[in-house]
């Protein structure tokens, strides 16, 4: 759980489940990637990982196989406090802008429960992806959503937005900027206490 596979263009790896586990991933594709003939079955026996070659893998033993008290990626080392969020965070690079599949970086951002960013927008628009917890995201003119884990929240280009934890809640996201090298984020104001008592309870 958390970890991070980059495989170089042109090399021949297979991924799966272990006997005794259930097994998810995100998968990341270079942006200019199209599948053709070469991906696809051609029933060509050397591709296949063979059923003697997995039972004889190694079992695996994983102590935290069915703990979730925590979200999947590591978080920060340190709480960090900014000017632009009401409250301490961790942030912690999951992929970075160097990686093999020439994808823009990843981030995992972790607020304490009641924190929350200030109004703000980015250059090239940014995706959320909910690991961990519950959360609210609102886009300027829009209700306000209330996000949970597997929740997928889009900011358009240059389109204000906040979002931040609720009240009781840790609230754990991935962030992936748009076009990689653009990254600007432009601050705004931040929801008063008042507006954010306001919100809906989840």
């Amino acid at each position: 759980r958390g970890d991070v596979i980059e495989m170089p263009a042109g090399v021949r790896h297979w991924h799966g489940a272990t006997r005794d586990s259930w097994f998810s991933q995100m998968v990341i594709y270079d942006a200019a990637w199209k599948p053709d003939g070469r991906y696809q079955d051609t029933g060509n026996t050397d591709n296949a990982v063979t059923d003697e070659y997995y039972e004889n893998l190694a079992p695996v033993e994983y102590a935290n196989r069915s703990d979730t008290s925590y979200s999947m990626f590591r978080a920060g080392d340190e709480d960090l406090t900014l000017p632009t969020f009401n409250g301490p965070i961790r942030l912690a690079d999951v992929v970075t802008e160097d990686n093999a599949a020439g994808a823009p970086a990843i981030h995992n951002v972790v607020f304490a429960p009641g924190v929350i960013n200030a109004w703000h927008e980015h250059e090239a628009g940014q995706i959320l992806i909910v690991t961990d917890g519950v959360g609210y995201h609102q886009i300027a003119g829009q209700p306000v959503e209330i996000l949970r884990p597997g929740d997928v929240a889009v900011c358009p280009p240059g389109v204000r937005h906040w979002r931040g934890a609720a009240p009781n809640s840790r609230f754990s996201h991935l962030a992936a900027n748009g076009r990689r090298g653009r990254v600007g984020v432009t601050w705004h104001e931040m929801l008063t206490s008042e507006e954010y008592q306001a919100l809906p309870r989840p």
